[in-house]
């Protein structure tokens, strides 16, 4: 009585009595997985994986739209019930990430800086339209010294290498900048987000279990404190529309 049905970005349009619909699965690419739902003409609202609708009655046309064009999946329609107790929220997650990285949203960057008290800098251009999502910023050097993480409205001078997307051969480029100076004391009202000791040729730094957001106009710095240094940084990021 229940039958298991295809759709793509297209939508589809499905002539068939059931009075049960539930939304199985769908990707969209790290866009939205939603879906429309009109039985006879009646709109039934939006969906997403894992949503179910059961009607006090049949009813013979179903049209699934899709709000993304990108957006393909699974639906289950017929006449009964269908109930689950299976926990799926870690493959959700897993499959969440490798949808930011297919969409192109997903950044690394490794600049390099020498001189005394040097800092690396992913800084957020003010006409970007996008807020910055730091994941990560770790770094090592060849003397050992003090570190630290810190928010700051300063756009350091140096250019390093842009970033690459996670999405190997990906066109899209980063509104981010990346950007290197010699003089890490020179910072307009620094916010500090973490710090620590750093040993020479040693990795140190900060896994953000919440990501840290760089609206447009501001920067991430990762420095240390020793003269006459060289500090490699690591920084891994993703950029959403503010």
């Amino acid at each position: 009585m229940l039958q298991t049905l295809t759709f793509t970005g297209v939508g589809r349009m499905i002539q068939m009595q059931a009075s049960f619909l539930r939304y199985e699965s769908g990707s969209a690419g790290g866009a939205d997985e939603g879906i429309r739902v009109r039985a006879d003409g009646s709109d039934l609202g939006t969906y997403y994986p894992g949503d179910a609708v059961e009607l006090p009655r049949e009813c013979s046309a179903w049209e699934i739209a899709p709000n993304s064009g990108a957006c393909a999946g699974i639906v289950r329609l017929g006449v009964g019930r269908v109930q689950s107790a299976r926990l799926v929220g870690n493959v959700r997650v897993i499959d969440a990430e490798r949808d930011k990285v297919a969409a192109g949203v997903c950044f690394r960057a490794a600049p390099s800086a020498t001189g005394n008290a040097p800092v690396c800098q992913i800084y957020n251009p003010a006409a970007s339209g996008k807020n910055l999502f730091i994941m990560s910023a770790r770094g090592g050097a060849l003397a050992a010294d003090s570190w630290g993480v810190r928010v700051t409205a300063t756009q350091h001078a140096g250019i390093a290498s842009q970033a690459p997307n996670l999405s190997v051969g990906s066109s899209v480029a980063p509104v981010a900048l990346i950007r290197t100076d010699a003089t890490s004391a020179a910072v307009a009202a620094p916010r500090f987000y973490a710090s620590g000791y750093m040993q020479a040729n040693q990795d140190a730094g900060v896994e953000f279990r919440r990501p840290l957001m760089i609206p447009p106009g501001f920067g991430i710095d990762f420095y240390i404190n020793a003269p006459s240094n060289t500090l490699r940084a690591n920084f891994e990021w993703e950029e959403w529309p503010v």
